[in-house]
């Protein structure tokens, strides 16, 4: 699969958004994460469609945000209390991303959202808004990584 083919949502940025991955990494990715944008879809009603659609703006933040907190949460990204798991998350990573330059690129990406724990949510321990920042974090800070994989039009669930 080429890199051009690749439509990744930016939730998937945490595991994939550094400089240089292979081929190989970027299948590994894709069919782990598949089956998890499966299940949250069929669980909050988002179709190819609503990816497509988000795909195309550039911008995946109009997408269902329990769908990408659902996401997150089966990643590991989001814990049980609703929290970003930073050391989790990057601990996640590194089966992934196996040179020192990416590693550290994306723990600076995951300090800088970081903070996103700090800010108050209605939803508590659900992860729909805390999905929200995390995902308005990454995409405001994705100039610090090279590349956001997007799920691949080829790569339907």
């Amino acid at each position: 699969m080429s890199a051009n083919s690749f439509v990744v949502l930016a939730f998937c940025a945490l595991a994939v958004g550094v400089n240089a991955l292979t081929e190989e990494q970027k299948a590994e990715i894709t069919k782990s994460s598949l089956p998890l944008i499966a299940e949250c879809s069929k669980e909050f009603s988002v179709n190819q469609g609503d990816i497509d659609a988000a795909k195309k703006l550039g911008d995946p933040s109009g997408l269902n945000s329990c769908f990408v907190g659902c996401f997150m949460k089966k990643a590991g990204i989001i814990n049980a209390s609703g929290l970003f798991d930073v050391a989790a998350t990057i601990e996640k990573s590194k089966k992934y991303l196996t040179s020192e330059e990416d590693l550290k690129a994306f723990e600076k990406l995951t300090e800088t959202c970081a903070p996103e724990n700090d800010k108050p949510v209605s939803d508590s321990d659900k992860g729909c808004e805390r999905a929200k920042l995390l995902l308005d974090c990454f995409v405001a800070n994705k100039g610090s990584v090279s590349e956001i994989v997007f799920l691949s039009k080829k790569d339907t669930f």
